[in-house]
């Protein structure tokens, strides 16, 4: 058996996360005072009461203001850069197993339940028995190609796209073929764009009824599959 091989969004996407909120920092601390100066001298022009952070900023000297913003725009980077690694997905390929983490949930897919493993642009997703998905995870900052590798390194069958492509049918809310119960699963995904833990839990108890979903753009397309192929979630 081979070392379990660990897939990580590179290190230069938060560092230029970090610098690009720095930069911008630094350069409207270096136009915040002329502009506020601007935007007093139209004030004073209308009978309208002066600002007081108007007037604070006009006032301050380029020698201050740059610092000064500046360093709250490297605090402020400093934080969403923790953040983007925080919530990037991290994997862990083992030739039995896969492990998948973010800083708010993980998850753990036995090889055994898996037929399939193909990127759905930003998506990986993993089939189970039956068509239905096992796992969805947002991989969009991890490197196709090194996701790929670890996953064919480990002897998984990685596919070049979803086999089921052409099953899929855009979703209308009461559109027949659904029943009440799978309609409302369907408007709780819609809705649950951005809690992850959310869609996979939806996403679980859709595939224990037959149902796949998936997003593109704004709406949802959906298809049947073997309710045997249920994806039982492992997040947490």
């Amino acid at each position: 058996m081979q070392t379990p091989t660990e897939v990580r969004q590179p290190v230069a996407v938060p560092l230029l996360v970090l610098a690009v909120t720095a930069a911008v920092a630094v350069g409207l601390g270096s136009v915040l005072p002329p502009l506020a100066g601007r935007l007093s001298d139209l004030l004073d022009r209308t009978p309208l009461p002066s600002l007081g952070p108007v007037e604070l900023f006009a006032g301050l000297p380029l020698s201050w203001s740059v610092p000064i913003v500046g360093g709250l725009g490297l605090v402020g980077g400093v934080f969403l850069a923790l953040v983007t690694a925080g919530e990037a997905l991290r994997l862990t390929v083992a030739d039995d197993h896969l492990e998948h983490r973010t800083d708010d949930q993980e998850g753990w897919v036995e090889r055994a339940e898996v037929t399939g493993v193909f990127r759905d642009g930003h998506d990986l997703v993993l089939l189970g028995a039956g068509g239905a998905p096992r796992a969805r995870l947002d991989a969009d900052t991890l490197r196709a190609a090194e996701v790929r590798g670890a996953f064919e390194t480990h002897g998984w069958r990685w596919l070049d796209g979803d086999p089921h492509e052409a099953a899929y049918l855009r979703w209308m809310d009461g559109r027949p073929g659904f029943t009440p119960a799978e309609h409302a699963l369907l408007r709780r995904r819609l809705a649950e764009r951005k809690d992850a833990a959310a869609v996979a839990e939806v996403d679980a108890e859709l595939a224990s009824r037959g149902v796949a979903a998936r997003r593109r753009g704004d709406r949802l397309e959906v298809r049947r599959c073997d309710p045997t192929g249920e994806a039982r979630g492992t997040h947490g």
